[in-house]
């Protein structure tokens, strides 16, 4: 097998700097896109509903663009097509959600209902965002972990959690501040979302371009097309990829929140595919993961039902938080005009929740550099339960106490549970394989790409959950502060779940 040569830290800092600007670009859309909707005229009920299409296309289609991924045969490399093609997506679908009222008052000509117009524009907008935005995270791991040897790629992977921690608080903060009124940019931009998103937009282009130029990717499947493979590739997603350079042993990465994961790799001799598996693989993307879930353990089952639990909760809480600091905290009118003091207090309720979500993100980034040696003190169970238990007692309060000082203490507590989300069941999975490896020659064998890739789906079927039933809840109560009294049940039924049915 063909191990890729040292990279140095300039050339894997500018190839993970990506995820600074994918999750700036993301933290933005999170912020802001529910305001934006229901201050355009978007009915209540039906504003959660735009979180589910998105999810629903990526549900399907995950491992579709993943398969092609592993199967191209561009001569610029197997992954970088990918990254040009979801970036220039993701900045259509940036521009149209951030912008979709000046869109529509341009072409104002072409419309008989500006608001019907504006509505559609921003959320066309959010979906192709939310797609691209999803589907580009596979691509870029797999782009590290093509080009980087085991220990490169190991600080490359620690590289992206320091980044995309990064990105997230920025971005958020990026939101809890008025530009037009407390800074000379007013002279410049109309408002405020302008100023966000030429900001967005720049320190995306400029840290898509560092990760295009970082490092030349060679394509191992231009160069040994009439050779057969040395290895087989067990993912079936572009989630956690398989590298292409392998030295048939066991080794530890990072995700890009910054856990450790134990990839078990195959031997040579023991990945040397047999001519079905050849000619089929690579073909089966969906029908290998309908397989995967149909038959997987029952340990992996009730640990993607935890994890579907967690996403529930913390989706509930994440994606609503600055509608409802707006709306209930400061008791302002996502409808009112602008100038009016209920619209004004709207505003400022949407730019406090958006400084508490940046000491989300940044206690997420600190807190995943204290999962490592916390998991060696108190045990991945202990840590498990912990970060469902202080999120569900912290929504609680919040729902109880709505106080902008303590929604923004209690922020913290989000960045515990997101933290613990994007570690812990992954070290678990890494670590049900080890008892995988008998299965191995059978038709029960697994591949960890795929079973992560199952864990990470649940993300998406969370959001597809969470925006068919939020909206209604909403409607039917009369007011958001349902979201976080069920964030805070939902998560004491996960922290029951992972207290006595995950294994560990």
């Amino acid at each position: 097998t063909v191990v890729p040569p040292k990279r140095t830290r300039c050339q894997m800092m500018m190839n993970s700097a990506i995820m600074f600007g994918r999750e700036f670009c993301y933290a933005v859309e999170a912020g802001l896109t529910t305001p934006i909707l229901l201050s355009i005229g978007l009915p209540s009920n039906m504003y959660s509903l735009v979180w589910v299409i998105s999810p629903i296309m990526g549900f399907v289609l995950q491992p579709i663009i993943g398969n092609l991924s592993d199967r191209c045969s561009c001569r610029w490399g197997r992954r970088r097509p990918f990254i040009l093609a979801l970036s220039f997506l993701l900045l259509i679908g940036m521009t149209f959600f951030l912008n979709g009222e000046q869109i529509v008052s341009f072409l104002m000509f072409l419309c008989r209902s500006l608001i019907i117009a504006a509505i559609c524009v921003t959320i066309i907008g959010v979906v192709i965002f939310d797609f691209s935005a999803d589907f580009i995270e596979g691509p870029i791991r797999a782009y590290a972990m093509d080009v980087c040897d085991e220990e490169d790629t190991r600080i490359n992977l620690f590289y992206q959690a320091v980044f995309t921690g990064a990105g997230g608080a920025f971005g958020y903060a990026s939101g809890g501040v008025s530009w037009t009124n407390d800074t000379s940019l007013g002279r410049w931009f109309p408002t405020d979302r302008q100023v966000v998103y030429t900001a967005a937009a720049v320190v995306f282009i400029t840290t898509c371009v560092c990760n295009l130029i970082s490092i030349p990717e060679a394509n191992p499947k231009k160069k040994t097309a009439s050779k057969p493979p040395a290895l087989k590739d067990i993912s079936n997603s572009s989630s956690y990829p398989r590298n292409s350079y392998s030295s048939g042993s066991g080794r530890e990465v990072v995700n890009s929140t910054g856990n450790p994961k134990q990839h078990l790799h195959r031997s040579h001799d023991e990945a040397a595919p047999n001519k079905t598996e050849d000619q089929h693989g690579e073909v089966g993307g969906l029908k290998s993961l309908v397989r995967s879930i149909s038959s997987m353990p029952k340990d992996l089952r009730n640990l993607c039902i935890c994890h579907l639990i967690g996403w529930i909760a913390f989706l509930c809480m994440a994606l609503f938080f600055t509608d409802f600091v707006g709306q209930v905290v400061l008791q302002g009118d996502p409808r009112s005009p602008p100038n009016s003091r209920q619209g004004t207090l709207y505003r400022r309720g949407v730019e406090v929740g958006n400084w508490g979500l940046t000491i989300n993100a940044a206690v997420s980034s600190i807190y995943c550099f204290l999962m490592k040696p916390l998991m060696r003190r108190v045990g991945p169970k202990t840590l498990y339960i912990f970060g469902y238990l202080t999120f569900s007692v912290g929504c609680l309060v919040v729902a109880l106490v709505p106080s902008i000082y303590l929604v923004l203490s209690l922020s913290s507590i989000i960045g515990i549970m997101s933290a613990t989300l994007y570690t812990v069941p992954y070290l678990l999975v890494a670590q049900y394989h080890e008892e995988y490896k008998q299965w191995k020659g059978t038709s029960k064998e697994r591949g960890i790409g795929t079973d992560c890739a199952l864990i990470t789906c649940m993300i998406q079927l969370a959001q597809i959950i969470t925006g068919l039933g939020i909206g209604a809840l909403v409607n039917i109560v009369d007011t958001v502060t349902v979201t976080v009294i069920t964030a805070s049940i939902v998560a004491f039924l996960g922290m029951l779940w992972a207290a006595f049915f995950v294994k560990y």
